[in-house]
């Protein structure tokens, strides 16, 4: 799942970082069955997103899905938030993640009207979009490690530019308990130069214990 077997968290700020609108990669769709979404352990969140004069206190859905295909695929998940009675409350945008294959990542879906839904307690999350990656991604992460500081995971990687050009590029952090359920989503903007190379650490919350990192929104 991931980079890396190991998973853990990091204190920070959620990034709306990509898939605000349709899905709409020029590439054929494969089966929706391909995408795994672990509906069972995900979690629903309150807290600050955005930037600037857009931050706000909103609600989200933290899930994580797994691309069981043999290829890269472009993922693009949205929700309904429930509440205790199973009603709908709100809806959340669109995000789009590309997922390596057999890998997983973990996906922040935001209340559409980027407000706080304090009832929601559940969501129903559908698989929006699967359409194939036919190019090498063009930021990775690679020499990936997590270790353990007392009660918190630490992960770390260096954040690979592959291109010649410079490259603007959201680096994330995908968070879990001992249980394996999402706890926080991290992101850090990096700006890189062509072929460049720049390391990078996110420390995990009390209780995280597993983790790993992987690139969001890409930029030239």
């Amino acid at each position: 799942m991931g980079s890396w077997s190991a998973r853990a968290c990091s204190a920070a700020f959620l990034v709306l970082s990509v898939g605000c609108g349709k899905s709409d990669w020029s590439a054929p769709e494969v089966s929706y069955d391909t995408i795994d979404v672990d509906a069972d352990r995900l979690a629903i969140k309150t807290g600050p997103v955005g930037h600037d004069k857009w931050k706000s206190e909103a609600t989200y859905v933290l899930v994580e899905a797994k691309n069981t295909a043999e290829m890269d695929l472009m993922v693009t998940l949205s929700a309904e938030l429930l509440d205790a009675g199973k009603q709908v409350v709100g809806s959340t945008r669109r995000e789009s993640l590309r997922i390596p294959a057999a890998g997983s990542r973990l996906f922040a879906l935001v209340d559409d009207k980027q407000v706080a839904r304090p009832t929601a307690t559940g969501a129903r999350v559908d698989v929006r979009g699967a359409q194939t990656v036919s190019y090498p991604a063009p930021v990775v992460i690679t020499e990936g490690n997590v270790y353990f500081d007392q009660d918190r995971a630490v992960v770390a990687g260096y954040v690979t530019n592959n291109a010649g050009g410079e490259a603007k590029a959201i680096v994330i952090g995908a968070f879990f308990d001992d249980k394996g359920r999402p706890m926080q989503r991290p992101s850090s903007l990096f700006v890189l130069a062509g072929k460049g190379k720049r390391g990078t650490q996110m420390v995990g919350p009390p209780g995280s214990r597993g983790a790993y990192l992987f690139i969001g929104d890409v930029q030239y």
